[in-house]
């Protein structure tokens, strides 16, 4: 449809259109929306009292606390604008491995579907795209539910490629980031903890608003064709190595990878940030609709 994924059926886009992005604090952004903005301005929720100067608008007079108090006061209202979302998509070679497991064409599915969700708001979206061949990032904050066509056709141009050091590639990220908003970061995370922690801790110490979404492959995550003498290539840093596996071996590897999904969301917990795994063996629609508290969405 329109060159989005396929998995963006008529009903599946139906479903987006019910979705709000719910940040946990109140952004500033760049132009009138439906968010609540830390400024004062003229939504109808009241934030605060002040007493009355010359020149201030009769309308806005609290006439009651008049009659209790003998003194003017104005109230002041909180102003509402839009939410400035951040998309940090991982294309790094990792990503397109297994193949079959569609881990990176997920990923992009799961971003475009984070898009649509602040586009159909009124909210402005810039989607980075980390490695990979292809441009695909957008040079600035895209806007209207239109443009989601033109972020769909980007990334589907990018091939998993290149090596990704996530803490290294956020921080420069971060430097041309002028305001916080809301942000969303996707990748399977096989990388060092650390430089997973240092990358979306960079965000918290920002005061920004983050969700992590670890996305691995159903067969990745059982070890498939895990068996025997095997020559292991790391696809980033082309680095080989053989080893004899049996069923002790790929078991301890099953472990190795679900505890570092764990230690990756007790990183998120404690730190006040989202966070979702969603292995491809899964279903998309029923992944993504379930899990819309988990990614900082409500209805």
């Amino acid at each position: 449809m329109l060159g989005l994924p396929e998995e963006f059926t008529p009903d599946f886009l139906a479903r987006l259109e019910h979705l709000r992005i719910k940040p946990r604090r109140a952004f500033e952004g760049l132009g009138k929306g439906s968010h609540l903005s830390p400024r004062r301005g003229s939504s109808l929720e009241f934030s605060d009292f002040r007493h009355y100067v010359l020149g201030d608008d009769f309308r806005f007079i609290d006439w009651g606390l008049y009659g209790r108090t003998d003194k003017l006061y104005i109230k002041l209202f909180k102003e509402e604008e839009d939410l400035l979302t951040y998309i940090f998509l991982d294309a790094s070679a990792s990503m397109g491995l297994p193949e079959a497991d569609r881990k990176f064409p997920m990923a992009v599915a799961t971003a475009l579907a984070f898009a649509y969700v602040a586009l159909g708001q009124g909210d402005r979206v810039m989607i980075r795209v980390l490695a990979g061949d292809g441009q695909a990032s957008t040079p600035g904050f895209v806007y209207g539910r239109h443009r989601i066509v033109e972020l769909a056709q980007r990334l589907g141009a990018v091939r998993p490629a290149g090596q990704l050091d996530l803490a290294t590639v956020l921080a420069r990220e971060l430097v041309s980031i002028r305001r916080a908003g809301k942000v969303f970061v996707i990748s399977d995370y096989l990388m060092m903890i650390n430089s997973v922690t240092r990358g979306l801790g960079l965000f918290t110490a920002a005061n920004m608003d983050v969700t992590a979404v670890q996305i691995l492959g159903g067969s990745e995550m059982a070890g498939a064709g895990l068996a025997g003498d095997v020559e292991l290539v790391d696809a980033e840093s082309g680095e080989r190595v053989t080893v004899s596996i049996g069923n002790r071996e790929r078991e301890q590897y099953r472990q190795t990878l679900q505890r570092l999904s764990r230690e990756i969301r007790t990183f998120c917990l404690r730190r006040g940030l989202h966070y979702t795994l969603y292995t491809t063996d899964l279903n998309f629609h029923d992944f993504f609709l379930r899990a819309t508290a988990d990614f900082g969405l409500r209805h």
